[in-house]
Parts: structure tokens; sequence; C-alpha cells
């Protein structure tokens, strides 16, 4: 196409209805993550009536069940499959309404490549052309490369809210097989309200993070309060699954240079941004964010190659002896087996590398969160071995080198 062409793409464009055209009963479907859903594709495809359109297979690493209806799902047109059990997910896996895909991220991209998960078409989100033709990704990387080149037909949402991010986010006009101009907003989250205990807990975090570390991030209060307490330590560097405002945050306040990093250097790097419409805007062609796939960003070697690199889980419940129960459930989009194994691994590998489970010491009932044993709760985190740090509103008990006696005394010493 010429950049003539590609300056005139909302005359490209055709309706979502006649978009879906290309899909036919049976098909695969690749579809965006999160922000990069496609809505307006996705609803069309929710409320069309047609006989093409049935027995069709969504797949998407998460769901967050805003296009995606879930009474759809249950009326059998369509079967999704997920790989991450958080958000609203959870309780339709449960009722056998969803597949879970039970794998590490870092070996997602794999799968598709290999065909073992097998790919008929991609919905993708993109930002508006430039003046060569080249779309961004915008919000979520993931493994959309991968699924557009295994695909049969690409169907791509062209938003002009969604911010241009730099990385490994471009694809030229040439790729793509059929436009639609997107009616909708991209998806953001809201800011999460801290309350003292987790204040106290992410002051607690951030006590044993040295100078040039290299963090990861997820959402959620923790991680909201951790910012601000972050905001006094130098060279610290960013690789991350998610990047969020509280992220946005600390680079802002000068603490982040990604100097001390040896991937990436000088790059905040991450799959995916979830938040406001302030970071969307503070993202949009910042070259100091570097949007790479989730074969890189989730890559315990990638992550080990930088030194000190600090993986912090939230948690929902830690025994006396260290096995941790990470959070579940309806609106929960943490870190879930699958995401926290690769980061810890790469903890492990890196250089003076740590991991740090953070939590309060009771629940919303006044009930302890530290427990003899967490072997009847779900979603549990089974490397204990591999846990340097716990940390409560009452202080941080270390397990690095500590026997189980050890470690049950240091637990019980930061309990409520």
């Amino acid at each position: 196409m010429s950049s003539q062409e590609d300056l005139m793409w909302p005359d490209m464009c055709v309706s979502a209805d006649k978009a879906l055209q290309q899909i036919e009963a049976g098909m695969s479907i690749f579809v965006g993550t999160g922000p990069a859903e496609p809505r307006t594709l996705l609803q069309a495809l929710m409320h069309k009536k047609s006989g093409k359109l049935q027995d069709l297979e969504l797949i998407q690493l998460v769901s967050f069940g805003d296009a995606i209806s879930l009474d759809t799902i249950r009326s059998q047109k369509f079967r999704l499959k997920t790989f991450f059990s958080g958000w609203v997910a959870s309780e339709a896996i449960t009722q056998g309404h969803v597949d879970l895909i039970p794998s590490r991220f870092s070996r997602i991209p794999e799968l598709i490549r290999s065909k073992r998960l097998p790919i008929d078409a991609a919905f993708v989100q993109l930002s508006p052309p430039d003046e060569s033709g080249y779309c961004s990704l915008g919000l979520a990387v993931d493994v959309a490369r991968e699924a557009m080149d295994q695909a049969q037909v690409v169907i791509a949402e062209i938003n002009p809210q969604l911010p241009c991010t730099f990385g490994d986010t471009f694809i030229h006009l040439s790729e793509l097989d059929v436009l639609v101009h997107s009616q909708n907003e991209p998806f953001l989250f809201s800011r999460w309200p801290v309350d003292a205990v987790h204040d106290r807990v992410a002051e607690n975090v951030a006590s044993i993070i040295e100078d040039g570390s290299c963090l990861a991030f997820s959402i959620g209060p923790v991680y909201e309060a951790l910012s601000s307490h972050l905001q006094s330590k130098r060279g610290l560097g960013i690789h991350t699954p998610f990047f969020s405002d509280p992220l946005m945050d600390l680079v802002r306040s000068g603490a982040v240079d990604n100097r001390n990093k040896r991937v990436f250097t000088g790059k905040s790097v991450t799959s995916f941004a979830l938040g406001t419409a302030e970071l969307l805007t503070w993202l949009h062609r910042n070259p100091f964010v570097d949007f790479q796939p989730m074969g890189k960003v989730f890559d315990p070697v990638y992550i080990g190659r930088n030194p000190r690199s600090v993986a912090i889980l939230p948690a929902r419940k830690v025994d006396l002896s260290g096995r941790i129960a990470l959070q579940s459930g309806k609106g929960n989009v943490t870190a879930g087996p699958g995401e926290a194994t690769d980061f810890v691994n790469g903890a492990e590998l890196s250089a003076k590398g740590m991991t740090i489970i953070a939590l309060p010491s009771q629940n919303l009932d006044a009930e302890s969160n530290l427990k003899l044993s967490v072997e009847h709760y779900s979603n549990l985190f089974s490397l204990r071995e591999a846990v340097d740090a716990v940390v409560t509103e009452y202080g941080v008990a270390w397990l690095r080198g500590r026997s189980v006696r050890e470690r049950a005394m240091g637990l019980i010493d930061i309990a409520h």
C-alpha cells in the first residue's frame, strides 16, 4: 500500500458485521488481551445471529469479561479458552463454561508457534497508522504477533484513542486483511484505593529493596502504595508484566533510570499496560517504555540477566513453613502461578535477586492470614524454597536459609 493509501485508512474500514463475514463456523479466534480487547468486533460477534458464527473457540490470555459475555458463552455459541483464572473467568471455569489452559506464561508463544494451540483468525486492536503505514499494538503486545503469523485471516480494529507505544509493537497495514473503525474507548482501570494496613505493608516491602534493583509490578493495593515508598530510591529498573499508574508515578519521581539493567538497558520493559486515561496519554510515543512480547518479558533467562531482580507477589495466605496461597477469585488480575513462576525463577537466576511475598496479617473478617497449613486453599504456589521474605504490616520475616522451625518463629513475629 502506498503512503497516500495509508493516510486514508478510515476509507479502508468496513463495518464490524461485514468483517465477521470472514469467520466460519468452528474457527479458533485469538482475541487481544485486556486493554487491547477489540471491543467493537467482539460486541458485534456477541450479538450477531448467524449459522456461520457457531461453535467458535475464542482464545484470550486474560478475559476481563467486558465485551465477551459469559451469558453468550453459556449459550454454547462460543467456547472461551484462557490462561488466567482471575477476574471474572474463575467462576466460569469452575462452572465448566470456560476452559483454563495451565501454562507458564513464558511458554505460551511456543504453544502458538508449534500449532499445539491452533489459531484460524486473529482479532487485534491497533493505533492508527503513521505516514509510512505502521500501526502500533498499543497496550498489549503479549502473543499478538505469533497469533497473527498463524492466522488465516487478521481483522484489525483501529482505535484513534489507543496510544502508539514503542518496542516490538509495529504492524504494517499490508499485514492486515480487514480493517474496522473502533466505536469504543480503550478499556480503563481505576486506581486502587489504599488503606493504612496496605500502606504499612508496602512501606516494609520498600525497606528491603535496594538501590539499583529491577522490579516487577502487577496491580492492586500493595503496588499502588509501594510506588510512593520507593520514590526515595535511586537507579531502579523496570522489567514487569504489567505497566500501571503507580509505575508511571515512580518513573516520574526520578527513581527509575534503568541504567543498571543488562537487558533492554535504559528502557522500562513490559508486555501490558493497565490503567487510567492519564496513563494512556503518558504512554503515547513515550520512548522510555518498551513493549515486548511475552516470550521476552516472561522468560526467566531475560529476567535473570538483570542484577537485583525483585519479584513482589501479593498473597492470600502463608503457612508457617513458607508455602503460599496466591490471590484468587473474581476481580483478581494479580499474579497467578503461571506468571509467578517465571518471575520467581528469574529472581533466582539474578545476581542478588529476591522474591518477596506481601500480605496483610489478617483478612477483612479479622482472621489470620498466617496459617498452620494452606494445603486446602486454591491457587497454591508450591516453590517455598524460592521465597526469600514474607512481609506484613508488622515487619519482615526472612525465610532464605532458615529451617522450618526458624521460619515458623519468624512468621509468628509478623502475625497480627
